[in-house]
C-alpha cells in the first residue's frame, strides 16, 4: 500500500534499507563463491529496493524530523511500485550525487569562458544525455537480473545459463551500489542529528554491514576490534 502514516513509513523505509544492505552483503558472498550472475542479480535487486526507499524518504523526510504522524500517499510508489525498471532508474539517478557527496565537484566545473546561455544549453543537453543513458542502463539491468537467475534460450537457440556469466564489472557495480545505499543512510543520519526534533533512530547496523563493500581499503586497514562490529564494541565498553 502506498498510503501510510509517518511512523508506518519509517518502519517501511528502514525495512527497505535493511533489505537493500542485506542483498548487497549476500551478493558479495556469491561473488566470492564465483557465482557472478547471481551476485549481479542481487546487486540489481538491492538497487530496486533503494529506489522505493528513496520515494518514501523524499515524501516523509520533513514529517519524520517534525514528528508528524498524518497519513499521506507516496505517489511514485503507487504508480511505479511494481515497475522494476523505474525503481532501478531512480536509484541510478540518485547515484549521480555520489562524487559530490564525497567532495568531488570536478564534474561541475564549467568550461572556461562559457556564457550563461551556452552553459544552460550545455547543461540541458548533458542532462538529456545522462537520462537517456540511465534509461538504457535500467532496461539492460532488468535483463541482466533475469539472466543471473534463469536458464533461457536466445533467438539462435543457444542455451543461456547463469553459470556462464563472468565476473565482468560485478564487483565495481556492487561497490557503487553499496556506496549509494550508504549515502542515503548517512543523509538520514545527518537529518536526525542536525534537523530533527524527534529522537535519534539509528541505522548504524546497516551502515556497518556495507563498509566492507563500500570502502574495502578502509575496512582492510581497520582494527580487528572495529571489524567485530558494534555489539563487540559495546560489550567491551561495558566491561
Amino acid at each position: 500500500m502506498a498510503t501510510m502514516t509517518g511512523p508506518e513509513a519509517r518502519e517501511f523505509w528502514k525495512a527497505l534499507m535493511d533489505n537493500a544492505s542485506c542483498l548487497v552483503a549476500d551478493a558479495r558472498l556469491l561473488l566470492e563463491a564465483g557465482s557472478f550472475g547471481r551476485a549481479r542479480s542481487l546487486t540489481i535487486l538491492a538497487q530496486e529496493e533503494l529506489g522505493k526507499a528513496l520515494w518514501i524518504h523524499d515524501e516523509f523526510e520533513a514529517a519524520w524530523s517534525c514528528g508528524l504522524q498524518d497519513a499521506r500517499t507516496v505517489e511514485r510508489l503507487r504508480e511505479h511500485g511494481r515497475r522494476h525498471i523505474q525503481k532501478y532508474l531512480d536509484a541510478a539517478t540518485s547515484g549521480r550525487e555520489l562524487a559530490a557527496f564525497w567532495g568531488d565537484f570536478s564534474n561541475f566545473e564549467p568550461p572556461s569562458g562559457e556564457t550563461p546561455m551556452e552553459a544552460a544549453t550545455r547543461l540541458r543537453a548533458e542532462d538529456e544525455s545522462r537520462q537517456a543513458k540511465a534509461e538504457k542502463s535500467a532496461r539492460e539491468a532488468n535483463i541482466d537480473k533475469q539472466n543471473g537467475f534463469y536458464v533461457d534460450r536466445d533467438e539462435q537457440g543457444h542455451v543461456l545459463s547463469p553459470s556462464e556469466i563472468g565476473a565482468g564489472a560485478v564487483e565495481a557495480e556492487m561497490q557503487r551500489a553499496a556506496q549509494v545505499i550508504e549515502m542515503l543512510l548517512i543523509k538520514d543520519h545527518t537529518r536526525m542529528k542536525d534537523e530533527a526534533l524527534t529522537a535519534y533512530d539509528s541505522t548504524h547496523a546497516q551502515q556497518f554491514r556495507l563498509l566492507p563493500i563500500s570502502h574495502p581499503e578502509d575496512w582492510a586497514a581497520a582494527s580487528e576490534e572495529f571489524r567485530r562490529g558494534p555489539a563487540a564494541q559495546e560489550s567491551r565498553a561495558d566491561d
